[in-house]
């Protein structure tokens, strides 16, 4: 696995911010769980580009660029359902979208580690 640092980096974030916006206590600007999803949602896109963003131009069709295209889905779909306050049946409360965005974030970032797969 390549560039493990950033997997490290990003499952510590994540943690993190998970504890933050569980917790219940009110840390720097993260109030709860609704302010960690929207905070991790774009720390999430930022860090996209260390991750399964630079599969997009190798290989846009190869099945771990895909498997990463529905972890970002289901994080973008976690992170705007609570920017715009939707209620969706398992993604409408904060508290799991906040652990849903975490793990996607994380799985995208495990897949990521693999590039080194993709035909070049």
């Amino acid at each position: 696995m390549k560039n493990i640092q950033v997997l490290i980096f990003e499952i510590v974030i994540a943690g993190l911010m998970v504890w933050f916006g569980l917790s219940g206590r009110k840390i720097l600007f993260l109030l709860g769980p609704r302010s960690g999803t929207i905070s991790l949602g774009i720390i999430g896109m930022l860090l996209c580009t260390l991750s399964v963003g630079k599969f997009i131009s190798a290989a846009p069709a190869h099945p771990l660029t895909i498997l990463g295209y529905i972890f970002g889905i289901v994080a973008m779909i976690a992170f705007l359902s609570q920017i715009f306050r939707w209620k969706l049946p398992f993604i409408g409360d904060a508290r799991t979208a906040l652990i849903i965005l975490a793990v996607c974030m994380i799985a995208k970032s495990t897949i990521a580690r693999f590039s080194y797969l993709l035909a070049k």
